[in-house]
């Protein structure tokens, strides 16, 4: 039986999808923002579902992922972006407040709905919560990436160190590139490792220059860099979601949480 060889690329473009939607996210209000922020949840998901079904036989594959999972467990930022994901999908829409900003974009923040906002993403922007989730992905590939290097990327599996580590020979080599049989060696054997640095020329390499880029924050949106903002907790919206966690459920209608925020602002101002 022909070797599989196994790659990150899956993986790794469905973290560059999920940065798609995360810039777009300050741009937009509304059904907009709502569509962009369900298929980021959608995409952001997928890096794990992805990276476990394309990679569960790699040697020493599940005892690692072991212990990624169990760290990931216990992150509650994390566990709570795997629940919006669930929600989203079979409830219905994420719980949150928005508002827009005087240079035309937006800022949104979670608010308890189907499951409460863990206290690190309390009193932040949303896209910012979004953006650190998708540096805690990139890292988690990036950490596969270099534990795996040849499972990752088949340009690293087209070595001779690949080949040793692997256990694969030129015929698999042939079956994976879709090469006649004996092609590699038709006219003369060549040096095994002449002819894997050749036949490199057929693969696209994986983009670890991505992965080390979303790990440390930057975000691009059409080649420009684009910043998230910080959120101090001062913002009426923040007032909002302030009166949404304490009601329980209790408040029947926007315009009245709305209301409250705004007479809770200038009680503050004049307590007398």
């Amino acid at each position: 039986m022909a070797h599989v060889f196994t790659t990150l690329r899956h993986s790794v473009e469905r973290l560059r999808e999920a940065e798609y939607f995360l810039v777009r996210l300050p741009m937009t209000h509304g059904l907009e923002f709502q569509a962009n922020l369900n298929a980021f949840l959608s995409a952001s998901r997928s890096v794990t579902f992805l990276l476990q079904s394309s990679l569960a036989h790699v040697p020493g594959f599940e005892d690692w992922y072991r212990l990624r999972r169990q760290e990931m467990s216990v992150d509650p930022a994390m566990r709570f972006f795997l629940d919006l994901r669930n929600i989203s999908q079979k409830q219905g829409p994420v719980s949150y407040v928005g508002s827009g900003q005087p240079d035309g974009t937006s800022t949104h923040r979670f608010v308890a709905g189907q499951r409460p906002v863990p206290p690190e993403l309390v009193c932040r922007d949303i896209a910012e919560c979004c953006a650190e989730h998708v540096m805690k992905l990139a890292r988690l590939l990036h950490s596969y990436f270099v534990a795996f290097p040849v499972h990752a990327c088949p340009v690293h599996a087209f070595t001779e160190e690949g080949m040793i580590t692997l256990g694969y020979t030129l015929a698999d080599v042939e079956e994976a590139l879709g090469l006649p049989d004996g092609y590699i060696s038709a006219a003369a054997p060549p040096p095994i490792g002449e002819a894997l640095r050749y036949l490199q020329r057929e693969l696209e390499p994986l983009n670890v220059a991505d992965l080390e880029r979303l790990s440390v924050g930057e975000f691009q949106r059409d080649c420009e860099t684009v910043k998230f903002p910080k959120a101090s907790g001062g913002h009426l919206v923040d007032d909002v979601a302030a009166i949404i966690e304490l009601s329980q459920g209790s408040v029947t209608h926007p315009r009245n949480v709305f209301m409250a925020a705004v007479m809770k602002r200038i009680d503050d101002m004049d307590p007398s």
